[in-house]
């Protein structure tokens, strides 16, 4: 077995250093991807009652109560299905997607995302 000579063993490090560099490459387009929002549901209210997102930013709705509750676009094109308690559900803005929602349990719990064209402004 011969040993590595020194300009190989400085190209194998280098490659090393690459290869994890690149790695971490996914996590910094992640978090240049889009904002993310929260939306805590307390006392049978859905809080802030109006959210301005936009596409490509993450809306995490929590549960607070001790019931359960969903977030259901207005349409019904979106549903989080039951969220219990201290429970969440997220999902992704997307262009055109329905605005207002309510909770399926309890329909006069009711608010609406105002969806922007370009990066929304932080909560």
């Amino acid at each position: 077995m011969t040993a590595i000579s020194h300009p190989l063993r400085t190209a194998a490090a280098l490659a090393a250093a690459v290869a994890i560099a690149t790695l971490s490459l996914p996590a910094v387009a992640e978090e240049n991807s889009g904002r993310r929002h929260v939306v805590d549901i307390r006392s049978l209210k859905f809080q802030p009652v109006e959210l301005v997102v936009a596409p490509g930013d993450t809306i995490v709705w929590i549960n607070h109560d001790i019931v359960p509750h969903t977030a259901t676009a207005g349409d019904k094109s979106w549903d989080s299905k039951s969220i219990g308690k201290e429970s969440q559900w997220e999902t992704i803005v997307q262009p055109g997607m329905a605005e207002e929602y309510f909770c399926r349990f309890h329909p006069n719990m009711k608010a609406r995302l105002q969806i922007t064209a370009g990066s929304a402004e932080t909560d």
